[in-house]
């Protein structure tokens, strides 16, 4: 649940991020100077769908639950998820994000749990919609949420091409890859949201 991205880009998705945006990547930071400018508003083009928890490793992490709903038709789907924590998590743990795009392409984001508080737009997004202690790692044992998150984050600083995504997020330990915690979810490109967003601003 915790995220911060190293990205390894393959297929045409790199190629978009060449051609469409002056961008450069500084360490596990990864800025893009044209993105706010822009594309402010590509993430009301994206609905996430359903989330489901494939994986939970009893040996490390306990009442694990995952939701996402709506209040209604016109709100968006928002993701809450919860569990409890037996051990310190730090840089003992590592993060493992994998976006794969439907079309082709892959995106995969890795990361070890302290490198996720050292970024600022990921310490901004985790702070607005966690209950973790972002300026202490290790994360102690105990039970931690995530609440009304949406995803994308919308200050994700990175172009997202157009398309639907099958998105999976990972825990495992740093030193032997045992799986601790996997949720898989939907990302989907609704183009008549871009279309009705492109209107209203004509």
């Amino acid at each position: 649940m915790l995220i911060l991205f190293h990205w390894i880009m393959h297929s045409h998705l790199a190629k978009s991020v060449k051609s469409d945006f002056n961008c450069y990547k500084n360490s596990l930071d990864i800025f893009c100077s044209d993105y706010y400018t822009r594309c402010p508003n590509f993430q009301d083009s994206f609905k996430q769908q359903g989330a489901k928890l494939k994986v939970a490793n009893p040996k490390f992490i306990s009442n694990v639950s995952v939701l996402t709903g709506r209040k209604s038709r016109r709100d968006p789907y928002l993701t809450n998820m919860t569990g409890t924590l037996l051990m310190p998590y730090g840089n003992n743990v590592t993060f493992a994000t994998t976006l794969t795009l439907t079309s082709g392409g892959v995106f995969r984001i890795v990361a070890k749990v302290c490198e996720t508080t050292k970024t600022k737009w990921m310490n901004e997004f985790m702070s607005s919609f966690t209950n973790l202690t972002l300026n202490k790692c290790p994360f102690p044992a105990g039970t931690y949420s995530y609440w009304n998150m949406e995803l994308p984050p919308k200050n994700i600083p990175i172009p997202i091409a157009d398309g639907d995504y099958y998105i999976k997020f990972e825990l495992y330990v740093t030193a032997t890859k045992e799986s601790i915690l996997e949720i898989d979810t939907l990302l989907h490109y609704d183009e008549n949201a871009r279309r009705a967003k492109g209107k209203k601003k004509g």
